[in-house]
């Protein structure tokens, strides 16, 4: 690649020769020897083969093209300055992007709560979101293509950090006409003879291994009917009468606007006290990306 015909400090030079009038006060400003910004700008005409100013004992004037190139100089050199800017400011974390892998069991919105305050103090950095299975999710985590994970807290890899969002409640939702579907509050015993529905992004993992340890204890063999379709359409099931399907409580009012009456929503009855999904945000401590660890000590900092 050839050298570049000018290099900045020759453009300070000219922006500084022309906002004095002299050289000599160019050299003043610059706070440089006269013989140096006389030797800058004449390599320079030298290389552009071009005068940029006309000198007189009175100082020195822009030529016609020198009073182009002085308006380039200044584009450059503002250019530069916000580059540096934005550059100090992305290594000390302020300026630049997040990746964020939410997984699809999160109601939408819940996750923007949590952050709000962040986004109100940090505004220069810009969120990217993603969704996805945990199990992906985690993946994506550890091969560096997202800063962080919002995933349900089980089986997490030790190397990981997590803080801890929310917890969720667990619910049963069953066909309106089920001979349970009247009652405030069920146990496990009660549903240990339903076909459970398990979408892709039903929390599908967690509850299988919820409804294996609540029923399997028994001896009794659960009966678990996995689908790769997504929670509305689990729902769409349990209307139409093919089984039931377990769902985090949060999940309530959107099921209720779209099915309305024709699937009743039953709290589980538990003797350790009520079954929850526990979420939290998850991160590598080694991510080099300066606005996540900002964000990392962010949350440290807000731990609940």
């Amino acid at each position: 690649m050839r050298r570049p015909p000018f290099d900045l400090w020759q453009l300070l030079c000219v922006r500084a020769i022309a906002e004095q009038g002299s050289i000599h006060g160019a050299a003043r400003f610059l706070n440089t020897r006269q013989s140096a910004v006389s030797r800058s700008l004449r390599s320079l005409e030298e290389r552009l083969n071009v005068r940029l100013f006309t000198r007189s004992p009175a100082g020195v004037v822009p030529t016609v093209f020198g009073q182009e190139f002085i308006r380039w100089s200044q584009t450059i050199l503002d250019n530069v300055t916000s580059m540096n800017a934005r550059a100090q400011r992305t290594g000390k974390g302020e300026n630049g992007q997040i990746a964020i892998g939410i997984q699809t069991c999160v109601l939408p919105g819940r996750l923007s709560t949590f952050t709000a305050e962040f986004r109100t103090t940090h505004p220069d950095i810009v969120f990217r979101y993603s969704e996805g299975t945990g199990k992906r999710l985690l993946r994506r985590l550890q091969r560096g293509q997202i800063d962080f994970a919002v995933v349900t807290r089980r089986n997490l890899p030790p190397a990981l950090r997590v803080t801890p969002l929310w917890s969720d409640r667990i619910v049963v939702a069953l066909p309106a006409g089920h001979s349970l579907a009247t009652q405030a509050e069920v146990s496990w015993t009660d549903l240990r003879h339903e076909g459970f529905l398990i979408g892709r992004d039903n929390a599908g993992r967690d509850f299988e291994t919820l409804i294996q340890r609540k029923l399997g204890e028994t001896g009794n063999r659960p009966n678990i009917r996995r689908h790769d379709i997504g929670s509305n359409r689990i729902i769409a099931l349990v209307q139409n009468n093919e089984g039931a399907a377990l769902l985090p409580a949060s999940w309530l009012p959107l099921i209720r606007d779209q099915h309305g009456h024709d699937v009743a929503i039953v709290e589980i009855r538990d003797a350790d006290g009520s079954s929850h999904l526990e979420f939290g945000i998850v991160w590598r401590p080694d991510n080099e990306n300066s606005c996540a660890q900002t964000f990392a000590r962010h949350l440290e900092f807000h731990r609940p």
